[in-house]
């Protein structure tokens, strides 16, 4: 009888401790992924930030190019054309770096899954 409650106060020691193991180990995954999307989150408003100010600037770069070629003799709608051209061109190539960039981030806590995997693995181990 009492090899009996040994046993399963073992038993209840045991689920128990795996419980609080996978408890942890899901808090690091949640932990993970938020760090992650904060990094995200602020890189993010940096460049919204930037964007913002560069706009600006680059209104008036603009206007002054266009303006330097009316005066080197090309008529102002040609200079007009000619530097929306420009700029759409140099436009499409940083969408295409920008969403290459986003497309690589990966928002999956693969360490924390590899973690629980190995931890799974070791439980059930043990168990079997």
């Amino acid at each position: 009888m009492i090899h009996d409650r040994t046993i399963v106060r073992l038993i209840t020691d045991v689920v128990g401790e795996i419980s609080v193991l996978f408890q942890n180990e899901i808090g690091l995954v949640r932990a993970e992924i938020s760090e992650k999307i904060s990094r995200v989150a602020n890189a993010g408003t940096m460049i919204a930030a930037a964007a913002v100010a560069a706009l600006a600037a680059l209104f008036m770069l603009l206007q002054a190019v266009v303006k330097w070629l009316a005066v080197a003799g090309v008529p102002e709608q040609w200079g007009y054309l000619l530097v929306g051209i420009v700029l759409g061109a140099l436009a499409a190539a940083v969408m295409v770096k920008g969403t290459k960039d986003l497309k690589s981030t990966n928002p999956i806590p693969n360490r924390s899954l590899d973690q629980l995997r190995a931890d799974f693995a070791t439980v059930k181990e043990h168990v079997t």
